[in-house]
């Protein structure tokens, strides 16, 4: 049932702690500015997280599998607990570096093994319906933050964000603490019926390259990674596109973002529900496809509105493609480990921004805003072309039973 207690807590959970890093991500490039970064060191208080993200996040999602999720997400929520206090108390840009750095260990302890534990509890053939209902609450959450933090900047104080930032995330460690159990209870189920969970645990602690023998993990790995490439190269210069380029005030920009976000977080239940009922690769294509064409667009629009209408469409296309693949990989985690599947995502999409934001960086230096643009929309179409190439002829919306790996077999039988 949707409206459990361990699903409400999640949503709960994720939507105050995305809205609290959201609050303060689009601030920490001006913060480490003002404490006398330029440079290579402002794409770094951008950038530096997901290279954390990417080296932890499949370690953490592995982990996840065996000994559960609930320690893992609270040990995130309380990670950026800590990283909002050190921006607080930060006297140079290098702290702030570093805080941004430690708080990508959080992102890979909270998100993906936060999705995977929804999806231990996803009935089969409802993957897209549940996973587009509780995309809404990190989507709707990212898009929320940067208008509460606007409102916090103007009327209370800089500072106040990461006040703010702090006491989402306890509050968010304490609806997970007091509110989620520590397996799922399908989960739960399926670890009694082994030896105390030990085969299971044998079964899921496969090799990453094991894991990525599986065409669908494999697949939605590389997807992922191309995705935020794309992303990288683009929105960490979009502000700068609107108000440089467009001519749009502050509040304008926030407006902007919010635009994308909430949008996309309206229409991922839709989406969802359509994602059950149809093929799921050519909805991942057209949803990219789409969301390619607008990202080359909003680097050369004219004016503001068209940049407005440009990010809601974006919103819902990149909804539409977002919960296809969330959708198939649960489909590859109920094969491989719902945790390495995620993680193994995670890593793709730490790489993919870090990797993004740097040749975003360098095309606009040399060329300009619109070249970035235009290389973030051929990559994402690339993608395109990836992802279904990578899956043709794997079903990706029925059940299928679990891939046999003869390490894992082994470690089974050897368990029994």
């Amino acid at each position: 049932m949707m409206l459990s207690r361990p699903f409400v807590a999640l949503f709960c959970a994720v939507f105050v702690a995305t809205m609290g890093i959201s609050m303060v991500s689009p601030l920490l490039p001006v913060y480490a500015k003002d404490l006398g970064a330029s440079g290579v060191w402002l794409g770094l208080t951008f950038s530096i997280f997901a290279v954390v993200q990417a080296v932890v996040g499949p370690f953490a999602g592995r982990l996840s599998d065996r000994y559960g999720r609930k320690p893992f997400i609270i040990a995130g929520l309380l990670i950026y607990l800590v990283a909002a206090i050190g921006y607080l108390t930060a006297q140079s840009f290098y702290q702030v570096i570093a805080f941004r750095a430690f708080s990508g260990l959080g992102t890979s302890f909270i998100f993906s093994v936060a999705r995977a534990y929804v999806g231990d509890m996803t009935p089969e053939g409802k993957e897209g319906r549940w996973l587009g209902v509780f995309a809404m609450a990190d989507i709707v959450g990212f898009g929320t933050g940067p208008l509460v933090a606007g409102a916090l900047r103007q009327y209370v104080g800089f500072h106040s964000v990461f006040v703010a930032m702090a006491l989402l995330m306890a509050t968010s460690a304490f609806i997970i603490f007091s509110w989620l159990p520590r397996h799922s209870p399908a989960e739960a189920k399926r670890r009694a019926r082994t030896a105390a969970g030990a085969t299971m645990a044998a079964a899921h602690a496969l090799p990453f390259s094991k894991a990525l023998a599986d065409p669908l993990t494999l697949a939605l790995t590389v997807h992922m990674g191309l995705l935020s490439l794309a992303n990288g190269a683009t929105f960490s210069l979009l502000a700068l596109r609107l108000e440089d380029g467009l001519g749009a005030a502050p509040i304008m920009i926030g407006v902007a973002f919010a635009t994308q976000d909430i949008t996309a977080g309206l229409v991922q239940p839709f989406w969802g529900r359509l994602a059950d009922r149809r093929e799921r690769r050519p909805l991942v294509a057209i949803g990219l496809f789409a969301t390619a064409v607008q990202l080359v667009a909003l680097g050369v629009v004219p004016a503001y509105v068209l940049a407005l209408v440009l990010l809601l469409g974006m919103g819902a296309s990149n909804a539409l493609s977002q919960v296809a693949s969330g959708a198939i990989q649960v489909v590859a985690g109920r094969r491989v480990g719902m945790g390495t599947v995620l993680g193994l995502g995670s890593a793709g999409n730490g790489l993919g921004m870090f990797i993004g934001s740097v040749v975003g960086g360098l095309l606009y230096d040399q060329y300009g805003l619109a070249a970035a643009f235009l290389f973030g929309g051929i990559t994402m179409s690339a993608g395109v072309m990836v992802f279904l190439f990578l899956t043709r002829g794997v079903q990706t919306s029925e059940p299928v039973a679990p891939v046999k790996f003869e390490r894992a077999e082994a470690a089974a039988a050897g368990g029994r």
